[in-house]
C-alpha cells in the first residue's frame, strides 16, 4: 500500500499532528543519543509545535533532529526553531525525509572529551584525520583531503589506524569504510567498522561507560545552572 504522503515530510507529519498522534523525537549531544515521545499542540504553515521533552533533552536539541514512527514511510528530519520555556513548547520546521527508516543504534556511541589525531594508513598512503566518536565496533572520523576534488574511498576498504584515545593509551587496529560523505570542499567523513581485540575491547568498554556518565553529569550541570535563581544583573542585562 503506497503512503499518502511518500515524498512530502511536512504533510507526513502534518497528518499525523491533525490526528494528535505523538512522534519519536531524537536528538544527539556528544555523540550520545536521546529519544523522547513528544505530542503534537499546533500546526501551523510550515511548522509544527508539540510540548517540549524533559529539560535534558532540551539541552540537547541541535540541527537537525530527527523523527520518527512506524506510521512514517522514512525517518524525518526537522529543524528546531523555538523553544518555550513557558509555556513549554518546542517548533519544529523544515521537515525532510531522510530515506531511511530509523533503527535503533547496537551500541553505545560516544565522542572524546579532547582533540584526538588518528593516523590512518588508506591505499597505501598516510593520511591524518580528527576521531568524531567511538563505539566498540565503529567510529567516525572527520578526513582533510584539501584540494583533492576527485578524492574518494570505496565502501569495504581496508584501513589501518592509529590513535592515542587518552594521552597513556596507544591503541592501533584494523578497519572497514562502511560508509563516506564529503563535508564541505576540503573534508570527508568516514564511516568504519573497527576490529578491536578482547583486551581492546575491555578497555573500549570501561572508556565509554566512563565518558557516557561524564556527558551525562555535564548535562546534570547545565541543567542546575538553569534551574539557579537569576542575580539582578542576568535579569536586566
Amino acid at each position: 500500500m503506497s503512503y499518502p504522503f511518500q515524498n512530502d515530510a511536512l504533510q507526513a507529519v502534518k497528518s499525523l499532528a491533525f490526528q494528535r498522534v505523538p512522534l519519536n523525537l531524537v536528538s544527539t549531544y556528544k555523540g550520545v543519543h536521546f529519544i523522547e515521545r513528544i505530542e503534537p499542540l499546533k500546526v501551523g504553515v510550515d511548522s509544527i509545535t508539540f510540548r517540549a521533552p524533559r529539560l535534558q533533552v532540551c539541552l540537547t536539541l541541535r540541527d537537525p533532529v530527527y523523527l520518527y514512527s512506524r506510521v512514517l514511510p522514512e525517518t524525518v528530519r526537522a529543524r528546531p526553531q523555538l523553544i518555550n520555556s513557558s509555556p513549554h513548547e518546542l517548533r519544529l520546521s523544515d521537515f525532510s525525509f531522510n530515506g531511511n527508516l530509523w533503527f535503533d543504534r547496537m551500541e553505545q556511541r560516544v565522542q572524546p572529551d579532547r582533540s584526538i589525531e588518528v593516523t590512518l594508513r588508506l591505499h597505501n598512503r598516510l593520511y591524518t584525520a580528527t576521531l568524531r566518536d567511538i563505539s566498540l565496533r565503529g567510529m567516525g572520523l572527520m578526513l582533510f583531503i584539501g584540494d583533492q576534488p576527485d578524492f574518494d574511498v570505496v565502501v569495504n576498504t581496508p584501513v589501518d589506524l592509529h590513535f592515542d584515545l587518552t594521552p597513556s593509551t596507544p591503541i592501533a587496529f584494523h578497519g572497514q569504510v562502511v560508509c563516506r560523505r564529503r563535508v564541505g570542499a576540503t573534508m570527508m567523513y568516514l564511516g568504519l567498522r573497527i576490529f578491536p581485540s578482547e583486551q581492546q575491547t575491555r578497555w573500549l568498554e570501561n572508556y565509554i561507560v566512563r565518558r557516557k556518565l561524564e556527558i551525562l553529569n555535564e548535562l546534570d550541570d547545565l541543567i542546575n545552572k538553569q534551574m539557579e535563581p537569576q542575580t539582578a544583573a542576568n535579569l536586566y542585562f
